[in-house]
């Protein structure tokens, strides 16, 4: 079997998408399947090992004559580049799979919505339609295809986790525990409601007088001047809650004016991006990830958080529903809550973050890390490449299976 994977480009920053679908394409390969990797954008090269056949911004017409593809995989939406992809395999009658990779998520319709609008009526719900699958990370996602109209065959198969060759545990010793955010700095990420929640936790008797202790690391990409333009907007709500945060050049910044750094550790690490590798030492060195996102089709940082053994909080926005555990025992008395699961699954909004953070803060260190521990056993068991790709295969075979009885 050949496939061709195809996807707009393999920026750094670009997040998610661009990481799953070249361990996608790596485990294809390592399990005998003759898979293909084509980026529409001239740019950056994989740099996920086990990718055996790349081509970087060639004419697709050139990529089919070079792969002779039994099926094409198409990642995301949006694209006339992709929408020709689309429009070519119907052409030459090359079966296609369309994963919309979360673009068809309620929260991501609103934004850009008569845009959105022209290009399904123009050409996006004509490519969708004549897919001969279309790919969901969650059954979440494959459910808003119904909503949406579609009818075609759901592979749904979760992306997988690139784990690191090494992984140094983190210190469970520090006197200064870490939250830890990982994600673009974007105002769907939830990033000014993380702010909000943490310097609510001062006001509540339960953690209070922990809270002191935990510092929040944000590791972000910003990718336009509307992302830089929020995070200056972060930085600038901070200050007016009465917290610090130190930049990314070091500099610590409170309500009056820059300070040294050898001044205490502030409320927030503004971390800023960091390459692959150390995007592992910062998961490292945390001691609870939280996501408090408004929309995602998977959420692959919230995989690797569990992976790296860290209680994990996100938002119903996410399809990661396995995280959550049991209501507080007595409703009016949260220190009666029992430590399940591997993190917290919560509603979107200030409140019910501040109570998540309020609950793992005052959890003891063994309970996060007996918490951390069930996480890395999930990914393992469910989220690493190994385990997701079966579903992709079974799904390729039933396309094959429908067409030769066709």
């Amino acid at each position: 079997m050949r496939v061709l994977h195809v996807i707009y480009g393999l920026s750094r920053k670009s997040g998610g998408p661009s990481r799953s679908v070249q361990g996608l394409v790596a485990e294809l390969n390592r399990l005998g399947v003759e898979a293909w990797l084509m980026t529409l954008n001239r740019g950056d090269a994989p740099w996920v090992d086990g990718i055996d056949c790349f081509l970087n911004g060639r004419p697709f017409e050139d990529a089919v004559l070079e792969s002779q593809p039994d099926i094409v995989h198409l990642h995301g939406l949006w694209s006339l580049g992709l929408h020709r992809c689309a429009a070519i395999c119907r052409r030459l009658g090359i079966r296609y799979v369309i994963a919309p990779r979360g673009m068809l998520e309620p929260w991501s319709l609103k934004q850009k919505w008569l845009k959105k609008r022209m290009a399904r009526w123009l050409y996006q719900d004509r490519d969708l339609k004549c897919a001969a699958a279309l790919h969901a990370t969650a059954e979440s996602e494959a459910e808003q295809f119904r909503k949406l109209g579609f009818r075609n065959p759901v592979i749904v198969s979760p992306n997988g986790v690139n784990v690191p060759k090494k992984f140094e545990p983190r210190n469970t010793l520090n006197t200064r525990k870490r939250v830890l955010f990982v994600s673009r700095m974007h105002p769907k990420k939830g990033v000014l409601e993380l702010v909000e929640a943490f310097a609510s936790l001062s006001s509540l008797p339960s953690v209070c007088s922990v809270v002191e202790n935990w510092t929040c690391e944000l590791v972000y990409t910003t990718n336009s001047d509307y992302e830089r333009e929020y995070e200056t907007k972060v930085k600038a709500r901070i200050l007016e809650l009465g917290m610090s945060y130190q930049d990314t050049d070091g500099t610590i910044h409170s309500l009056s004016t820059p300070m040294p750094s050898s001044t205490p550790t502030p409320d927030f690490l503004f971390t800023g991006a960091l390459d692959d590798e150390k995007k592992w030492d910062a998961y490292a060195r945390a001691d609870l990830f939280v996501l408090p996102t408004y929309s995602e089709n998977f959420g692959i940082v919230v995989a690797e958080a569990l992976w790296a053994g860290l209680p994990v909080i996100t938002t119903k926005g996410t399809p990661w529903s396995e995280l959550e555990g049991p209501q507080p025992l007595n409703p009016s008395n949260s220190q009666t809550f029992k430590p399940y699961g591997c993190g917290w699954w919560i509603d979107v909004g200030i409140v019910p973050l501040t109570m998540a953070l309020a609950e793992a803060m005052a959890l003891t260190e063994a309970e996060r890390r007996e918490m951390g521990a069930r996480g890395h056993k999930l990914v393992e068991e469910k989220y690493t490449w190994g385990a997701v790709v079966k579903n992709i295969l079974d799904g390729y075979e039933a396309i094959f299976n429908k067409d030769s009885h066709a």
